[in-house]
């Protein structure tokens, strides 16, 4: 009953996409080698090569997406009586799976924003840019740096102190227990908003009740290692990991043109890897009609993934208390090469090391969480994960690795919350977690 204003607004979308050749777009066009909107905004399509002292890193030549705009990606929530209310839009992306996706109250680029497609304003905006705004969060986080070139946008958190009206159908103020089903329902809440959620504090989710206050025994764990509270100067032992790690990375990158780039194709509908395989993704061109949207129709390059992906974060009892597995993210895309990521992600596998695939088919280990989801609709066309928490058993050896970041559940709420620190796909991977707040 939660999401039926939801599944309504899905099934009713009538927004519509179909690829074509780069050549037949009015607003794109190859400039300086890489595909470029006609008014300079948005983002860019480019080819990269990377060089860098650690292997997986070095060598890397590849398409990518430059957005250097600082975006905002804003929930607005306000209290009712024991529950806390969020105002959640029903948006439509061309790539999403379902097009129509929960995201939060304000999602924009600056180009956007600023109306540089010529569209309507963007509802909401002030309570994000005004005076006098009152954030219980507000940070830059990173976006995915397999995909993006050194993106960031900015997380952000309002509180107001009453239920604003809805210009239209397609915005709805919904209880938490509705956003923590959501978290926990196969393609139905988008990243940004996964973001949002979990760098803002927790107990947002739990309204008036007890933050992981269920009865059920995962989630009674969970309580115990939130409980534990936070490492002392978590943020600052993990920034300086960090520090040191980019260090030893030594990552340059360097731009190349897009059209004669290493390894790589451009035809006239897209740009394919021209080695064995095909590569994890390709670049193609999709004319898009949306008539729910504050611009109804325009075309634009999307980044479609081959192949889904998996993300894994492992949990394991550790002296008596349930701690998850921090790994060091080796993406060309990200602050000098690295943040920490989940335990595992597919995707990323030249850099896991042998243990790690036995720990992922321990005997005994059991998931305690799975939720399919696609990334960045608005970028990406179809690029599916599946995000897991698993659990290994409490006799398991793992082994002592240096890369390894062993972390408390109230170790993750800060660590999500201060920017830079963890991937795109991390806080996306614990946002299951809070479908259980």
């Amino acid at each position: 009953m939660m999401l039926d204003w939801f599944e309504e607004r899905r099934s009713g979308c009538q927004m519509r996409y179909e690829t074509m050749p780069f050549a037949a777009s009015r607003e794109w066009h190859m400039m300086e080698g890489a595909l470029v909107h006609a008014t300079g905004g948005f983002f860019a399509v480019e080819g990269i090569t990377a060089s860098a002292i650690l292997s997986c890193l070095d060598g890397i030549c590849q398409p990518i997406i430059n957005q250097p705009e600082i975006g905002i990606l804003g929930f607005m929530v306000t209290k009712s009586g024991a529950d806390t209310l969020w105002l959640v839009q029903a948006k439509a992306e061309p790539g999403n799976v379902g097009l129509v996706q929960m995201a939060p109250s304000v999602q924009a680029t600056h180009s956007n924003y600023m109306r540089r497609h010529g569209g309507e304003a963007t509802h909401f905006l002030t309570y994000f840019t005004g005076e006098n705004v009152s954030f219980a969060s507000d940070s830059l986080q990173s976006e995915q740096g397999t995909r993006f070139l050194g993106k960031f946008n900015r997380n952000a958190l309002t509180v107001i102190d009453h239920t604003a009206t809805v210009p239209n159908e397609h915005f709805q103020w919904l209880p938490s227990a509705a956003i923590r089903k959501a978290l926990l329902t196969d393609f139905t809440i988008n990243t940004d908003a996964r973001s949002v959620i979990v760098s803002a504090p927790w107990c947002y989710l739990a309204g008036d009740a007890r933050i992981f206050g269920g009865p059920a025994e995962d989630v009674r764990a969970l309580r115990r290692s939130y409980d534990q509270g936070a490492t002392p100067d978590v943020v600052a032992h993990a920034r300086q990991r960090l520090a040191a790690m980019r260090d030893a990375v030594g990552l340059e990158v360097q731009k190349a043109p897009l059209d004669n780039l290493p390894g790589w194709l451009m035809t006239t509908d897209r740009v394919h890897a021209q080695y064995k395989g095909g590569g994890a993704f390709q670049v193609r061109h999709y004319h898009v009609s949306a008539p729910e949207r504050e611009k109804t129709e325009w075309d634009q390059p999307l980044v479609l993934s081959i192949e889904e992906d998996e993300v894994i974060l492992l949990c394991q009892q550790r002296a008596g208390c349930l701690q998850f597995l921090l790994r060091p993210a080796y993406e060309v895309g990200l602050t000098g090469g690295v943040e920490y990521g989940p335990s595992y992600k597919r995707e990323n596998v030249a850099h896991s090391p042998q243990w790690l695939a036995s720990a992922l088919s321990a005997e005994g280990s059991r998931v305690i969480a799975s939720v399919r989801q696609s990334d960045e609709g608005g970028r990406f066309m179809q690029a599916c994960s599946r995000y897991g928490i698993q659990e290994i058993p409490p006799d398991y050896a793992v082994p002592d690795d240096v890369e390894n970041l062993w972390v408390t559940l109230a170790d993750l709420e800060i660590l999500c919350a201060a920017p830079g620190i963890l991937t795109n796909e991390a806080r996306s991977v614990v946002s299951l977690l809070l479908g259980h707040a």
